[in-house]
Order: structure tokens, then sequence, then C-alpha cells
């Protein structure tokens, strides 16, 4: 269960949401609307002026950003010297928990992931497919996907299996789109505009 109350300012543009829900939920707006803004305002990158973060009845709001159990995904959300098999394992590894090889290749599976070698040499798809992988095995409290799933060839069919596992460990989905029709592919919608974000756009 995730309740945040944002009140922030990124300069001078401001950020006004109320966000309640379970499982998974998209936040869609058009390009400069303040999706990233909101994304990086819950993960801890953006100060509240006002408002709260809860996360599973935990007030993550005022911990520092290791603490919060969020992980932010973006474009650039890799490590290009390392190699597949390497990558996947090191959200996990990092908390100081071991993957069992059955893990990951159940994880690796369902995404699509049948390749290996350094990321760096990888197409941008794949890379996004291996930074989602890495922040779901790694197990937060929830996993925030901020224009990643919209580069991928089969998105609708990605974000189903995605939100999938993400439930079955118990990790919260918030993902971003530009498209509101990719509302359909959560439990629940808000539309951002000029900052503020409503529930199905009400």
């Amino acid at each position: 269960m995730i309740d945040a109350v944002v009140r922030a300012h990124v300069g001078a543009f401001k950020i006004s949401a109320d966000i309640e829900g379970e499982g998974v939920t998209c936040v869609a707006g058009t390009n400069g609307a303040g999706k990233t803004s909101l994304m990086k305002a819950l993960a801890g990158f953006v100060q509240l002026d006002e408002g709260h973060v809860r996360v599973g009845g935990v007030d993550v709001g005022r911990l520092p950003i290791e603490k919060r159990g969020i992980v932010l995904v973006t474009p650039g959300s890799f490590f290009p010297h390392l190699d597949v098999k390497s990558h996947i394992k090191w959200g996990a590894r990092l908390k100081g928990e071991t993957l069992s090889e059955e893990q990951t290749a159940k994880v690796s599976k369902d995404l699509g992931i049948d390749f290996e070698g350094p990321v760096r040499n990888l197409s941008l798809g794949m890379r996004e497919r291996v930074s989602l992988a890495t922040a779901l095995l790694a197990k937060p409290r929830a996993v925030l996907v901020d224009e990643v799933f919209s580069s991928l060839h089969d998105r609708e069919a990605f974000v189903k299996i995605y939100g999938g596992l993400a439930k079955a460990s118990g990790v919260e989905l918030i993902f971003t789109s530009q498209d509101e029709a990719d509302g359909k592919l959560a439990d629940r919608m808000y539309v951002m505009r000029e900052g503020t974000a409503s529930l199905n756009g009400s």
C-alpha cells in the first residue's frame, strides 16, 4: 500500500499529488507535466515542502534515500561495466542477500532476458529489461519506473508480467507514461497536468 501526499517545488515548478493505492499504479501525462519530478520526490531526490510518503505502513518520507526501500528506474539506470548475470544480482547483493540461480533464471525468463555479456553492449531495450529485473530482485518496498516501459516493443505484455511479478513479491509498482491508454495496464491511474496529479484525470 502506498499513501503519499506530495507538495514540492522543482525550481519554480510546483508538484501537487495525493497518491494512494495498492498494486500497480500508472501516472500518465504529457512531456513536461511533472511526472519525473513526482517520481524523484517519492524516491527522495526532491525534498518535500509538505506531505508524507508511506509504503506498506512505513513512513519513509524522512528517511535517507538509501533507507527508503524505493528504487527509481530510468532509461539510464544501468551499470555498463557489469555483465548481465552480475547486474541482475547487484541490488540483492547490495542488501547482503544471495539469490539462487532458480530465482534469477525465472525472472530472466519471464522478462525476456535471454542474452549475456556486458550491459554496455546491449540495446537500450535490453538494458532496460536488465535494470528492471535488478530492481525487482532487490525486493524493495516499491519500484518506480519512469518512462522506461514505453521503449519496449512488447510493452503491454511486459507491463502485465512485470506487474504480476511485483505483486507476487509484495512490491508496489508505479510507472509513468505519456499515453493515458496505459492506465488499462494498472490497477489505478493518475493523470498529471501542469504539476498536479488527479485520479483518472478527474
